[in-house]
């Protein structure tokens, strides 16, 4: 029986690479404003070698400088998912910017909770393919991989604009 479960975990680890993998960024579409106050999904932020080293105190630097990016927002991720329940819930997104954000002063405690309420619904709303009011790892992935093509379609439309 152990074996079987281990099989079944196996195929289910496998079928979700395969699915990560191949989500082509040619499906995901954007309504074109940018996010730019979301460093949820900033690759500066959860490719962060610094905030790795802070928060996942059982990786060695060594070990953090050779990982790929796509295994520093695994750690990224795990490393803010209090309950290790492979989801963020809004506490944990919540956790999550108000880390990203602590260099910004707001000018009050109301202005701050109102602004990070506000971000948690968007990262909600966008990311949360299933409505179960969390983000699994598969749907960060395709969310991360979503709005690295929306950025990177957004400097090249930038890009040829200026050539005009």
């Amino acid at each position: 029986r152990a074996s079987m479960a281990y099989f079944k975990l196996y195929c289910l680890a496998a079928a979700l690479c395969v699915l990560v993998h191949l989500v082509p960024n040619t499906l995901c579409t954007s309504n074109g404003d940018g996010d730019i106050n979301n460093k949820f999904r900033d690759p500066s932020v959860v490719q962060d070698k610094g905030h790795l080293k802070e928060h996942v105190k059982e990786l060695t630097e060594e070990e953090i400088n050779q990982m790929s990016p796509e295994e520093m927002e695994w750690h990224f991720f795990k490393s803010h998912d209090s309950d290790q329940n492979l989801e963020l819930d809004g506490l944990e997104i919540l956790a999550a910017v108000d880390h990203q954000q602590s260099g910004y002063n707001y000018p009050s405690h109301e202005d701050r909770m109102k602004s990070y309420t506000g971000l948690v619904d968007r990262i909600l709303d966008d990311d949360d393919i299933d409505d179960d009011g969390m983000i699994s790892w598969l749907e960060y992935v395709i969310s991360r991989r979503r709005h690295e093509a929306e950025a990177k379609a957004a400097r090249e439309q930038r890009d040829a604009e200026t050539k005009l």
